[in-house]
């Protein structure tokens, strides 16, 4: 995938995580902060996996193949895989009704803040500007 479809999912994942902050801010249901929170860590689950050539065609497909592709591969922590596809259940059970949402808000906002920081450092502090002159140098010192 190219660097923009990569810049683009980190961008919806830190919206999302700052929608999942204004939502816990303004006093919102929990279940929206939950949503924001799991769309955040979806997007950058994503950006790990475009950025490695995958085009993953559902949720579940990222939640596996994040787990195959970066958990397993030990690029990202466990508890991070773990934490995914507990936000996604969480996410399921917000979005749909059923059952009662009886979590701490503050510490999965914290997770994913860590989760989405985690993300960045494995796509080596991803900022498209930074990889455009990256490559720019590269292109340079191979004509050098």
């Amino acid at each position: 995938m190219s660097d923009e479809v990569v810049e683009d999912q980190l961008r919806q994942a830190r919206q999302a995580l700052a929608d999942a902050e204004g939502a816990r801010d303004a006093e919102l249901s929990d279940a929206v902060v939950i949503n924001r929170c799991y769309y955040a860590c979806f997007h950058a689950a994503q950006a790990v996996l475009y950025d490695r050539g995958h085009d993953p065609s559902s949720h579940g497909g990222v939640l596996s193949l994040f787990g195959s592709e970066a958990v397993t591969a030990g690029d990202a922590p466990r508890d991070h895989g773990r934490f995914l596809n507990r936000l996604s259940e969480l996410r399921k059970q917000a979005d749909y009704g059923y059952g009662e949402l009886d979590e701490d808000i503050s510490e999965l906002l914290e997770r994913t803040q860590a989760f989405l920081e985690n993300v960045e450092t494995l796509l080596g502090g991803w900022d498209a500007d930074d990889r455009a002159t990256q490559s720019r140098t590269s292109v340079l010192l191979m004509i050098e």
